[in-house]
């Protein structure tokens, strides 16, 4: 391959331009030089310098609100021989500029950028000098910019700050109701010089148009830029397990393409339904029998349809992956950290794979955060997560002025380009909540009647259609073809009644939506992850750290008032987290299992949200220092393949039955009524079977047989036994948690290490034990499972990975339990 890199990453220089007139702190000195990280951030560079505080500790939020106001430039030299300086074309390509670019090479000015998610290329050879050259990147102040963008252009309806929606740039970094205002500037991708001289081969595209049990019929199209295709050959190899194939393209203009079979295809499928087999694809380019370039990518081969047939309820929204439909489990991504550079691929490896693990076969990429990094769409795409990726815009009017709508137009050109072979994204949208909440605030309105309109309704989705048709694409999220955007009966649906508008959690049962995108409860961060964000003081859910670490408007007398409802009051810090947590996975548990049991009636359930960028009370199940919280391991139990769950109506209670494999389940399904000190009734066994990918009722309960029933002390417990061993349980409780009349248990812990690192740990009680917490103090173990019920007299198994000896794990676990004051050391 003739192109030659020289790779700018690495440390830069930089500091505050000499033209800012903000109030910057007295410890900057606008002409002193400091030394930057590339790929970064001004603001995580100007933490590597102290100048500013970490701004997730305490309210040091408010202390950095300067950097945003400030013109930033960052410098550097590098090398260039004249060997490099023969060649025809020489560009420097910036795959991220965050976000108002001036980009100078020994002064001269080269380009401009101004949107954060697109590759910028400049033509730089006119520039360069043999040896060494500069290169100069001035930023301008993002927010500054917005204000004169709104004033010149006019104020939209925006939810939280309105001038970000002029801006092509992540929405979140302008403040969410989840995350702090930390509106970043910087080289926040690589950057890097090219230089070559012939045709340079770009956006490989392989797409499956037909797809039968032993054969796939795929489009290999792949482009060259820079000049004529004459005399130039291109071949591209595709390998797979067990399949190898070499086969010439064709040229049309600046496109070579070729219709490719792929004999006995080994299909890719959501996790759960079956493997994730990839193939690879390389694109020789030759002349006169010379390499002279080369790409390749790794795609899957599979089909995706959006069924949208009538139904009596209305119109169903059911997604098809190779002709199986699947109920969509999953969650809502943000983006990992605020400071996007600086997360590591292991967090993204961590918390998709912890997805997998919890039975998750869907993530939405949440359209105010960013287009992902290369490795969040790698882990999706191994691990079957599938991915409803939104198009970056959120919550509000957009501009539709010619320079706005050209800017979106390159976005997306390049955007789709970048992402269309990954197997694992399944719909493209158009943004989030924008039509919803437009519609909210003018009722007599319709969708159409919102700015931005012509770029959700037209533009997108004839981007997608032209340059990727594989997949389907939808307006927005939430969406229907009939009434508000967020009609129950049609498209997809936002639930925000439940918590945000005070609604009780009990309330998701009436919910009868056909494709849930969104719902959620908020609980606190993990106790560890406070504690390395604030001081002893502070750590009063009414302290003022506390409630700016909750960033919804009264999120925290949300948190107190129905945790009240439900559990005992407390002014214990850590009880308060332990039962705030319990809170949050007793209503997504409720939500999941009632649509579930609706399943294709419903076909969704995306809760919100995974994850956390930074410490904080919100609504994801794992915070933002990747420890999992109570409703991530109920996620594990409510969205597992075959579930067992009780509905309850005025009259009855109803034992379903929800199978999301391929094959068929059976088994006998045991009910019996059991008491807090073990004593059993049985009240059924039935057997069953229920075929596969499906939902049905087991049997139906009257109210009337639990009339006489201590409701305080009894609970009601199904479970499904295969061949002796329970394949699926769950309990059923007659009163709320604070008015169970539990006693002080006796449990029995017995650990034995089993393998490397790893631990078979034993728990038996004397009496029931709701919601047991096993904690790890030295913070060196993740739990199999947690939080867990321990029926009187029966023995709980479960495996721990620790990096502790065994000895050494003993002594750092502590055990919590509804009930207890204080936690209880082994």
């Amino acid at each position: 391959m003739k192109i030659k890199e020289i790779d700018l990453c690495g440390t830069w220089k930089f500091r505050c331009h000499n033209s800012c007139n903000a109030d910057l702190p007295e410890i900057y000195n606008t002409e002193r030089w400091l030394e930057g990280t590339v790929p970064g951030t001004v603001h995580t560079d100007l933490m590597n310098n102290s100048v500013i505080p970490d701004p997730y500790h305490r309210m040091n939020e408010n202390k950095v609100q300067w950097t945003d106001a400030v013109r930033w430039e960052y410098v550097r030299e590098f090398t260039v021989d004249e060997s490099l300086l023969k060649h025809k074309h020489i560009e420097m390509i910036a795959e991220g500029l965050d976000t108002f670019a001036t980009v100078y090479i020994n002064d001269k000015e080269v380009g401009k950028t101004d949107n954060m998610f697109t590759e910028f290329r400049f033509d730089i050879k006119p520039y360069l000098i043999a040896g060494k050259n500069l290169i100069r990147i001035l930023f301008d102040s993002p927010e500054l910019v917005a204000e004169n963008l709104e004033k010149e252009n006019g104020k939209l309806t925006v939810a939280l700050e309105p001038r970000r929606v002029y801006v092509r740039k992540a929405q979140y970094s302008f403040g969410w109701d989840w995350g702090p205002k930390l509106t970043t500037s910087g080289i926040w991708k690589p950057i890097r010089i090219e230089a070559y001289s012939e045709l340079r081969l770009a956006h490989p595209f392989i797409k499956v148009t037909s797809l039968t049990d032993d054969r796939a019929v795929c489009d290999c199209t792949v482009e060259v830029t820079n000049g004529s295709t004459d005399g130039y050959q291109l071949y591209v190899d595709i390998k797979g397990e067990n399949f190898k194939i070499e086969q010439e393209l064709q040229p049309d203009g600046n496109i070579f393409s070729s219709e490719l079979v792929v004999t006995d295809p080994a299909l890719w499928w959501p996790n759960g339904y079956g493997a994730q087999p990839l193939y690879k694809a390389s694109f020789r380019l030759i002349k006169n029998g010379t390499p002279v370039d080369e790409v390749s990518t790794i795609f899957g081969i599979r089909t995706v349809r959006l069924i949208r047939d009538d139904d009596t309820e209305g119109e169903n929204f059911i997604l098809e992956v190779n002709g199986e439909k699947i109920f969509c489990k999953g969650a809502n991504w943000i983006p990992a950290d605020n400071f996007i550079p600086r997360i590591p691929d292991d967090r993204y490896e961590q918390l998709i794979t912890m997805a997998k693990d919890a039975h998750m076969n869907m993530v939405r990429v949440w359209g105010g955060g960013i287009y992902e990094n290369k490795k969040f769409y790698e882990l999706c795409d191994s691990l079957g997560l599938m991915i409803w990726q939104d198009f970056m815009f959120a919550c509000g009017e957009y501009p539709e002025e010619e320079w706005f709508m050209k800017n979106v137009e390159k976005e997306a050109n390049h955007i789709i380009k970048l992402l269309r072979n990954h197997p694992a994204i399944v719909l493209w949208c158009g943004n989030n909540e924008c039509e919803y909440l437009f519609c909210n605030e003018y009722p007599e309105k319709h969708p159409d009647e919102m700015r931005g309109t012509p770029i959700f309704r037209d533009l997108l989705s004839d981007i997608c259609n032209r340059l990727d048709d594989s997949r389907p694409y939808w307006r927005s999220s939430p969406f229907g073809s009939n009434g508000h955007p967020n009609d129950q009966t049609n498209g997809n649906h936002h639930q925000w009644e439940v918590w945000s508008n005070w609604k009780d959690y009990g309330e998701y049962s009436s919910i009868y939506a056909r494709f849930v995108t969104e719902f959620g409860f908020q609980s606190p961060a993990n106790r560890k992850t406070f504690d390395d964000v604030t001081e002893t003081s502070d750590r009063d859910f009414n302290s003022p750290v506390m409630i700016h670490h909750n960033k919804q408007v009264k999120g925290t007398e949300r948190l107190i008032y129905f945790q009240e409802e439900y559990y005992n009051s407390t002014k214990d810090f850590e009880t308060f987290i332990y039962q705030g947590q319990l809170l949050q996975s007793d209503a997504l548990t409720l939500a999941v299992e009632h649509w579930r049991r609706r399943k294709f009636d419903t076909a969704g359930a995306i809760f919100w949200q995974l994850n956390d960028c930074w410490p904080v009370s919100s609504w994801s199940v794992i915070d933002s220092a990747l420890r999992p919280k109570a409703s991530y391991y109920a996620a594990k139990r409510f969205f597992a393949p075959v579930l067992l769950s009780v509905a309850q109506s005025s009259n009855s209670y109803s034992v379903w039955l929800t199978n999301d494999t391929l094959q068929p389940v059976k088994g006998d399904v045991i009910i019996e009524l059991v008491d807090l000190s073990g004593k059993k009734h049985n009240i059924a066994t039935d057997s069953c079977e229920i075929a596969k990918n499906s939902s049905s009722p087991i049997r139906e309960l009257e109210r009337r047989i639990f009339d006489n029933i201590l409701r305080e002390s009894t609970y009601l417990r199904v479970r499904l036994l295969n061949n002796g061993k329970i394949a699926a349980e769950n309990r059923t409780f007659f009163c709320r948690p604070k008015e169970l009349t539990l006693s002080d248990p006796k449990i029995d812990f017995n650990i034995e290490q089993i393998g490397a690192e790893k631990y078979l740990v034993k728990l038996q009680s004397d009496v029931f034990v709701k919601s047991l917490f096993i904690e790890d103090c030295g913070d060196k173990s993740f739990f199999e499972d947690n939080y867990i019920d321990l029926d009187a007299g029966e023995v709980k198994e479960l495996i721990v990975r620790s990096t502790h000896t065994e000895e050494g794990l003993r002594e750092a676990l502590r055990l919590h339990w509804l009930g207890n004051d204080a936690p209880v050391s082994l």
